[in-house]
């Protein structure tokens, strides 16, 4: 094999390698959508979290004080009404399926619900870190309901879901 030939393959191997090589470093994620940028890297695609929106016990100051400029009754409200206007869909937790209107009101008719008794969300979102600018953005895909379970002492047992609905 001649030099040049054998230069040539070296050549092109070194270059392979880097191409490889640079391939593979994992780089920040930035999400771009035509709304809005998302800066930083996703640090949690998807993850799902309860949150207690109803404190369950009059005697825990903390969770009352922490819920203190929640407007539960309202955020409630305005998810039952967008489902009626169709503004927004609800699905079944447990089958993923639409519900549809007779649905809604099938389970607003529960004798063991009312919206009241809504203590409980559940999200379902991506988290977004900017080391740089110490901004960390989340992104709500959806967003479940459940509502408290009491025994016949009146004592909470669990929350119920509901539905939820995916956001836009």
């Amino acid at each position: 094999m001649n030099k040049h030939k054998y230069l040539r393959h070296i050549t092109f191997g070194v270059v392979c390698f880097f191409l490889v090589l640079n391939a593979c470093k994992q780089r920040p994620a930035t999400t771009t959508t035509a709304e809005t940028e998302t800066p930083g890297i996703c640090i949690a695609d998807t993850i799902i979290y309860p949150v207690v929106i109803k404190n369950p016990d009059s005697l825990d100051v903390w969770t009352e004080q922490s819920l203190s400029q929640l407007e539960r009754k309202q955020f409630i409200d305005q998810v039952f009404e967008a489902i009626y206007k169709h503004k927004a869909q609800a699905y079944s937790y447990f089958d993923h399926e639409e519900l549809s209107m007779s649905d809604i009101r099938d389970i607003e008719e529960q004798p063991d619900f009312s919206r009241d008794k809504i203590a409980k969300l559940q999200f379902w979102e991506t988290w977004h870190f900017d080391e740089k600018q110490l901004i960390m953005t989340k992104k709500v895909h959806a967003i479940l309901l459940a509502y408290e379970i009491h025994t016949e002492e009146g004592d909470l047992r669990g929350y119920k879901a509901a539905f939820y609905v995916k956001m836009k």
